[in-house]
């Protein structure tokens, strides 16, 4: 394709070729991130032998304590329990908790529905809450509508989310009972719990996207593109909100950390059954195939997201192509 300067991007296949590169840098953010949770699991206080014989109330006597540290090949040195661990996770097990003697695979895959349709459905009310909110009050600078939408994000950023969460609790499912407020059962126990995260998340993508608007809408390409006469029906959309697409996506990918942070308390708070409330119970156990299988998917979810969202860039942003075609010349 050429560009109407005359300057020739990227061949197609280079696509292609970028998407590769980057898929290898992902494989090798993974092996490091392995070794990183292997060693901080095993720098942590606590023996999870001692721990596991205290919750039975057995006693600790030395000879059950070496028999467990052999089950679970603890007697090891820590290289050759890294390299047991890698095998397997080369081989698609994530090991066996030693709380419950299941396999963390089947665990982590029992609880991972409740934790994808708890940050999805926050992630799609953020969206759909702050996209015209943001957008609007960054086109409408200095409004009234602005104003009060800046306020209300001022107060919003400060307000904590377990407290904003407790509060829903306290309104929706005691003084007026209309919601519940523990477990996953059906939709309804959804409603609490993403709109808590929701409405947190919302405030600042709502700032973010502002900023966004106001400074795209600056540009000198936007004031030529007004000067000839162009219609906001078609200004905005072919000028403005595609030169924010790289922001967006960035703004978008990025959150992710937050998403699940915020779904680990709401799934505490709510007893919600899902992978943050299962993990932090276990890291309060010393189970360490737990610990390391839960780290691992929501690392490698992390690490995904970052990967498609260089992918988007690559494909929504022409600089980038003509970057690489540079750096490759």
């Amino acid at each position: 394709m050429i560009l109407s300067n005359g300057i020739c991007l990227l061949p197609e296949n280079n696509m292609l070729r970028y998407a590769i590169s980057r898929f290898w840098m992902l494989l090798l953010s993974m092996l490091l991130f392995t070794l990183f949770v292997f060693a901080l699991m095993h720098m942590a206080p606590g023996d999870p032998v001692r721990l596991l014989l205290n919750d039975f109330g057995a006693a600790r006597d030395q000879s059950v304590v070496a028999a467990y540290e052999q089950q679970w090949g603890l007697d090891q040195s820590l290289p050759a329990q890294y390299l047991l661990w890698l095998t397997g996770l080369l081989q698609g097990k994530l090991g066996t908790s030693y709380l419950t003697g299941l396999s963390v695979t089947g665990e982590i895959a029992s609880r991972l529905a409740p934790t994808l349709t708890l940050i999805a459905s926050s992630y799609a009310v953020t969206l759909l809450i702050s996209i015209p909110l943001g957008i609007g009050t960054g086109l409408r600078e200095h409004s009234r509508l602005d104003r009060v939408t800046y306020a209300l994000s001022v107060l919003g950023l400060s307000i904590p989310l377990y407290w904003l969460a407790i509060i829903l609790m306290l309104l929706f499912g005691v003084l007026w009972p209309l919601l519940p407020i523990i477990g996953s059962g059906s939709v309804r126990h959804y409603v609490l719990p993403v709109l808590a995260i929701s409405i947190v998340q919302s405030f600042y993508f709502i700032r973010m996207l502002r900023s966004f608007t106001v400074e795209y809408k600056q540009a000198p390409y936007i004031e030529a593109a007004q000067a000839r006469g162009l219609k906001s029906i078609v200004l905005y959309p072919s000028y403005l909100f595609r030169s924010m697409l790289v922001p967006f996506i960035t703004l978008v990918g990025s959150s992710f950390p937050a998403f699940f942070g915020a779904a680990i308390v709401m799934e505490n708070i709510f007893s919600f059954p899902g992978i943050g409330k299962y993990m932090l119970d276990m890291i309060n156990r010393r189970d360490f195939p737990v610990i390391q299988g839960c780290s691992l998917i929501v690392a490698a979810a992390i690490f995904l997201l970052n990967y498609l969202t260089d992918l988007c860039y690559y494909a929504v942003d022409p600089r980038i192509q003509l970057e690489k075609q540079r750096w490759e010349n």
